[in-house]
């Protein structure tokens, strides 16, 4: 299970990027984007337990935010 953990979260970071730009599209601020981008990397983290092999991770962690 340790493996999937660290593919989960190896995923996670490679849509960082993409998640901060959408957390800076909703809030049109530096600090909120980051604050938002931060929540919702913990809330995804507590959560993989909920994630499906076969869902889009992109899509979750967008709905998450």
């Amino acid at each position: 299970m340790e493996g999937s953990d660290d593919l989960f979260v190896k995923r996670l970071l490679e849509i960082q990027e993409s998640l901060y730009n959408f957390a800076y599209m909703l809030t049109s601020d530096r600090d909120s984007a980051l604050d938002l981008l931060q929540d919702t990397i913990l809330k995804a983290l507590d959560n993989r337990d909920k994630y499906g092999n076969n869902v889009n991770l992109t899509a979750w962690a967008f709905t998450i935010m």
